[in-house]
This record gives C-alpha cells, structure tokens and sequence, in this order.
C-alpha cells in the first residue's frame, strides 16, 4: 500500500476519490487551473512512483520546480525516514 500521493492528486485534479489506487509506475502528469483572487495559476503536476527503484528517476521531474510536496504513511515506520531523504535531496540539488 502507497502513501496516498496519487490519491492527492486525483482529488485535487478530478475531484474524485478512489478507494483502491493502483500504485503509480514510473511517474504521472496531471495539470490543473485555478483562480486565486486576480490571477490565474496553472498547477503542472508530476505525481511520481514511490518505490525505490525509480528514484534515479526523480530529478528528471523535479528540476526546474516551485514547489515539492512530499508525502509519507503513518503507518509504515520506513516511510518517515525515506521522506526525510527526499527532503535532503531537494536541499542538496538546490531545487529548495
């Protein structure tokens, strides 16, 4: 079972709600526009897999991003610590 991000994004997105999310392989690409006050922003999404395995992955889709939102299970022990290492890496690469 995953963290919950594609589920995060198909809420916001879609505005729907799965109870059974298949897990992401690779990544995903989701946009979505919103009118905040004046403005218009567009959200372009990269909703990525979680496994370790495509962690190389990664910078590919973050490079060149404003924002990171990073998600971990509560319930799973590892998932904090693997979290924590997403974070260094942002840092690391200067993306934030």
């Amino acid at each position: 079972m995953g963290a919950g991000k594609s589920s995060l994004v198909l809420r916001f997105v879609r505005g729907q709600f799965l109870e059974y999310q298949e897990s992401t392989i690779g990544a995903a690409f989701f946009s979505q526009t919103v009118a905040v006050n004046d403005a218009t922003v567009k959200f372009e999404i990269w909703d990525t897999a979680g496994q370790e395995r495509y962690h190389s992955l990664a910078p590919m889709y973050y490079r060149g991003a404003a924002a990171a939102v990073i998600v971990y299970d509560i319930t799973n022990p590892d998932s904090y610590a693997r979290a924590k290492k997403w974070v260094q890496e942002l840092q690391k690469q200067g993306a934030y």
